[in-house]
Order: C-alpha cells, then structure tokens, then sequence
C-alpha cells in the first residue's frame, strides 16, 4: 500500500517541531536552520491540506459516478417500457 505524503514527512517534522521549540527556548541559535525548519512545517502543512482536498474530490468523483450510473439505469428502464408505435397500413 502507498503511503501517503504526509506519513513520509512524520519524522522530518517531528526533528523540525523539536527544534523549533528549542530555538524559541534559546537553547538553539542557528537562524538558517530554524527558517529551514519553518519551511518543512509550511510545506507539510500545505500536503495535508491537498490531501484533505484530494480526498474529497474521490468523495465527488464517486457519488457522481453512482448517480449517472442511476440516470443510466433509470434511462434504459424507460425505454424498455415505452411500446413501439405499430406501423398501419393504409
């Protein structure tokens, strides 16, 4: 099964948060790697939110395939009632 992006970047941004939290307790100085750091939870951020929109289109996806399966059937049902017209003969 494929994991999905944010699962990928679980331990990468636990090592930022750690950091971070040090940084702003002083017990860190370096400003390249905390604007680093910051970056990593600005992009993991915007992951999650694709993914949430990802899921919800599926979601979309798969009620308008089950309801223009249903049209379809609906559509076919009807034809298949309606008598065909007998053609006289004058």
């Amino acid at each position: 099964m494929k994991k999905k992006d944010s699962e990928l970047f679980k331990p990468l941004v636990a090592t930022a948060d750690k950091y971070l939290r040090d940084y702003c307790d002083g017990k860190q100085v370096d400003d390249e790697k905390a604007k680093i750091f910051l970056r990593v939870l600005s992009l993991y951020r915007r992951i999650l939110k694709i993914e949430k929109e990802r899921e919800q289109i599926k979601s979309e996806w798969g009620k308008l395939i089950a309801r223009v399966a249903e049209l379809k059937k609906m559509t076919a049902s009807k034809a298949r009632r309606k008598p065909k017209p007998s053609k006289k003969v004058a």
